[in-house]
């Protein structure tokens, strides 16, 4: 089954919260979260998502670990909904 990009990223978005979401960015394999109250993550059912590595939160940010080849592409689902790219 191929992977539904939007799909995926909505369900991110869920589990981080939307109103919680300050900023995204991302790097080759992360997405990067700044958000305003970490407490209000839902780490462990982002964990269970599929195509999710990993997540951490570090320097003020949650980093979601996906792989450099679907980062961009869920990024990009992210930022036509409307949320503040850094």
């Amino acid at each position: 089954m191929e992977l539904n990009y939007k799909e995926l990223a909505t369900k991110i978005i869920e589990l981080v919260g939307k109103e919680n979401i300050s900023s995204v960015s991302h790097c080759a394999t992360r997405l990067r979260l700044i958000v305003k109250d970490k407490n209000k993550v839902n780490v462990s059912e982002i964990e269970k998502l599929e195509k999710v590595k990993g997540i951490f939160f570090d320097a003020g940010q949650y980093q979601i670990i996906l792989g450099e080849k679907i980062t961009k592409y869920i990024f990009n689902e992210i930022s036509n909904m409307g949320y503040t790219i850094i």
